[in-house]
């Protein structure tokens, strides 16, 4: 669930991008799993579900291999861009938590390594 204000607008990096309505201080949390709003899934749900709608969760889920699930994030914490030098950093696969890497200002995108918050990415390079 995002901790911050926030809006979706196309961004320079991929797509549409997360991006911050209000300042953020470095190490101010920015986003934490909240089962309220994020969203677990089973592999085995998700072979239930039409081909359209697992394709859209194998763009927008993280795997978390420990657990064997899919986490959504349930809000536009799914629209985090990969940057090598983020703006967030996490403490953890899909579980954690993600604070702020620095300081950042209105209209800063949020962005996170890939590698740190998924383990399909982690364990398959640099394959998204």
């Amino acid at each position: 669930m995002m901790m911050v204000e926030t809006e979706l607008r196309p961004s320079p990096i991929h797509g549409l991008g997360v991006f911050l309505l209000r300042p953020v201080r470095r190490g101010d949390l920015v986003w934490r799993f909240d089962a309220r709003i994020d969203r677990v899934y089973t592999p085995e749900e998700v072979a239930t579900l039409p081909g359209h709608v697992q394709a859209w969760l194998e763009t927008y889920c993280t795997w978390h291999e420990g657990a064997g699930v899919y986490v959504l994030c349930g809000d536009n914490g799914r629209y985090f861009n990969h940057a090598e030098d983020p703006s967030t950093v996490s403490d953890g696969i899909s579980f954690g938590e993600d604070r702020a890497a620095r300081d950042l200002a209105v209209g800063d995108e949020l962005t996170s390594d890939y590698r740190t918050i998924c383990d399909r990415v982690r364990r398959n390079g640099n394959g998204f």
